[in-house]
């Protein structure tokens, strides 16, 4: 009996002596924020006091019913001398050394921001010299880093949204604590260090290639109904960024052959998933404000070389992040500092030009530019110094009230003048290289621009053209990775921009836009360059910009729906996408997911809402050429409507639409039906037969075939 007694209270006093908990951001070596409030908490036994010494000055509380406690010392100033904090509860006692206060600042995003100072230009340098105790640095990084790995269902089980994030808690900079911290982050504070002379400190929670939804909170998609279905089954959910999906597909390989009963797949990108690892858990840790460096998930439709994703709902959700900071920290003025995408060979300028509007229409934010940092083909470019010290200007011009410039020249307004168009900026500009302007092209009212040359008179440029006498529109920068070279005089570069809101169009380009259902959409198919639309685009010639506009799923009956969602094309993004990209011709590739609903709506519904979607491209200002998939690809053995008689009841169906629509046919059934060995579950074609399809279309697409 003594025995038992002894190893019950043995077992109760190993409980008690773990209760008292101190919040995660309060570690050694920790910055708190000067000149605010700070509140401190943490978990202890219900009903238990708790005592917090902070230097010289104590805060006292009672434990919740729940086990939570918070108490809150008034604002202290900046100081760089170290101090102690000690937590008290009954006979345990927490002790936090070394406490400075100084700026704190949240450094979040993808990949770019998460980029280690170790790879950066310079950095090896930085960290041999990384030695000032007052910069300091809470990093967090995942335990599942997405990239092209299968991890191990046991694994898998363990992750969730509470241990996602490891941290060594605060360190002081140090060549060991420096390595594998943001570069951008580093980069910041060490300029910020330099002009405030106070401690600088930054917590970073990028992580690589995740995209904005990762980082809101659940609110934010309840608040929106065109955000609000992005919630459900992401994994497999056609308004989740593509490339995302099909990374997270197959990370979590082994979770969906045996998935954990009652969970979602557990993975850095899922909505909320980040927000609810790294945010939550630090509120409400005062701050000064937070960096931001993403997009390059959200930028385009597959997260590649793909058409641009819709800028309205691009911006709907950065301000979403925006206004979930500033209530999660209780300030509508919350300062969000955030990096414009650099140039690459990828279909960005419709997304810089939303951080542009952002920059310009949002209260208390900024933008730095760095179209002149980025690299053609390398998503991360290492020349992080620049981007973290132009984040820093605006810190310091408009979170502390330097005297500095901070942002590069803008444009105030557009001029015509006779054959000329002017640019009038905001400052005085100049070129980069000392030559003269590049990167400038103006248009008349066909929409077609040419190369423009200027010359600048102060704060304004003159842009002319001899190909173009009556312009109407300019643009600069407005290209993937452009040549452009306009700066202030301390260097910085003016931001890419238009005066037109026109799809971007080179002169003697023909657009093809390629919209359909998955076999389009380039279904099971990992490499996006390998989906027939891009195959089309390799071997149609270099007059031809063949986007790929596919959507998994989808049909024609506008009446369809899955759950809560319409299924119908004309209802997707991808629909608005290839409206917006103004294209000369259309090829279209829908009506084999319509067969689930075949029997509910029947042969009327199908003509009629075909009809009106083709309709819709015929009616653009171009009226391009609308070629149609008739007849479908085949079914081979193995898939579930082989055979059914439906098959032919709506390829008769679009060959009726083809007919009163007067639109062109492909036949993609006759060459494709003796190749099942291109079909391997039966609809799908594997990259083989995308390829064969991409040849078939080329070959009708060519100039011979015009006058068809």
């Amino acid at each position: 009996m003594f025995f038992r007694s002894s190893f019950l209270l043995l077992i109760l006093c190993r409980w008690l002596g773990a209760a008292l908990e101190l919040a995660l951001p309060f570690s050694d070596h920790a910055v708190l924020q000067a000149g605010k409030p700070l509140p401190v908490w943490g978990k202890a036994i219900p009903g238990g006091t708790v005592t917090v010494k902070l230097g010289e000055r104590s805060k006292k509380t009672t434990v919740s019913a729940e086990g939570f406690w918070q108490v809150e010392f008034e604002e202290s100033g900046a100081s760089s001398k170290g101090i102690t904090m000690s937590v008290i509860s009954g006979r345990e006692r927490l002790v936090r050394k070394d406490l400075v206060f100084g700026e704190v600042w949240i450094a979040t995003g993808q990949s770019n921001m998460r980029w280690m100072l170790k790879d950066c230009e310079s950095g090896e340098e930085e960290i041999e010299g990384g030695g000032d105790a007052k910069i300091r640095v809470l990093n967090f990084q995942g335990r599942l880093h997405p990239d092209g790995s299968r991890f191990p269902r046991d694994f898998l089980s363990q992750i969730d949204e509470s241990n996602y994030y490891e941290t060594e808690g605060w360190q002081r900079a140090s060549p060991t604590s420096l390595a594998e911290f943001s570069g951008v982050g580093y980069f910041f504070a060490k300029k910020l260090r330099k002009e405030l002379k106070t401690p600088i400190g930054v917590i970073h929670l990028g992580v690589g290639g995740s995209p904005i939804e990762a980082h809101l909170p659940k609110r934010a998609f309840l608040r929106d109904e065109r955000l609000k279905g992005l919630l459900h089954e992401w994994w497999e959910n056609p308004g989740y960024p593509r490339w995302c999906r099909e990374r997270a597909s197959l990370n979590l390989t082994e979770w969906f052959e045996n998935p954990v009963q009652g969970r979602n797949p557990p993975h850095p990108f899922a909505p909320t998933f980040l927000w609810n690892a790294g945010v939550q858990p630090l509120l409400p840790y005062p701050l000064r404000g937070v960096l931001w460096y993403q997009g390059e998930s959200n930028a385009t439709l597959d997260g590649g070389r793909g058409a641009p994703a819709s800028k309205e709902v691009n911006r709907r959700k950065f301000e979403a992040l925006i206004g979930a900071w500033r209530r999660a920290w209780r300030g509508n003025d919350l300062p969000v500092y955030f990096v414009q995408l650099p140039g690459l060979n990828r279909s960005w300028p419709i997304f810089r030009e939303m951080q542009l509007e952002v920059a310009r229409e949002v209260s208390n934010v900024g933008m730095a530019v760095t179209i002149d940092l980025g690299h053609p083909t390398n998503v991360h470019p290492k020349r992080k110094r620049p981007v973290g010290e132009r984040l820093a200007r605006l810190a310091l011009a408009k979170t502390y009230g330097k005297k500095l410039v901070a942002e590069g020249p803008q444009v105030v307004k557009v001029r015509i003048l006779k054959e000329a168009l002017w640019v009038d900026f905001d400052m005085l500009v100049k070129t980069s290289d000392g030559r003269a302007p590049v990167g400038f092209k103006i248009a008349g009212k066909d929409g077609v621009f040419h190369p423009s040359e200027g010359e600048i008179f102060g704060s304004s440029l003159r842009l002319r053209s001899g190909k173009e006498t009556s312009p109407v529109a300019v643009r600069y920068a407005w290209a993937d990775y452009p040549n452009c070279n306009i700066v202030n005089k301390e260097g910085l570069p003016a931001s890419p921009f238009r005066s037109d809101d026109w799809a971007v169009r080179k002169a003697g380009e023909i657009r093809v836009a390629c919209i359909g259902d998955s076999i389009t959409a380039g279904y099971g198919i990992k490499d996006f360059r390998r989906h027939y639309p891009f195959v089309l685009g390799e071997i149609i010639g270099k007059d031809y910009l063949v986007k790929n506009f596919g959507n998994s799923g989808r049909g024609v009956f506008r009446r369809s729906m899955r759950g809560s969602e319409k299924r119908a094309y004309v209802f997707m993004p991808e629909h608005e996408q290839a409206i917006d990209f103004q294209p000369d011709i259309v090829v279209c590739n829908l009506g084999i997911n319509d067969l689930m609903d075949w029997d509910a709506f029947g042969k009327e519904d199908f003509v009629d809402d075909y009809r009106a979607l083709i309709q819709a491209y015929k009616e653009l200002p171009g009226k391009p050429r609308v070629v149609v998939w008739n007849r479908l690809t085949p079914l081979f053995p193995g898939q579930a409507f082989y055979g059914d008689q439906n098959v032919d009841e709506i390829n008769d169906a679009i060959g009726e639409v083809v007919r009163l629509e007067e639109v062109e046919a492909i036949d993609l059934e006759r060459p494709m039906k003796n190749h099942g060995d291109w079909f391997p579950d039966g609809l799908h074609p594997n990259a083989e037969g995308a390829s064969a399809i991409a040849k078939i279309v080329a070959a009708y697409l060519s100039p011979k075939n015009d006058d068809r």
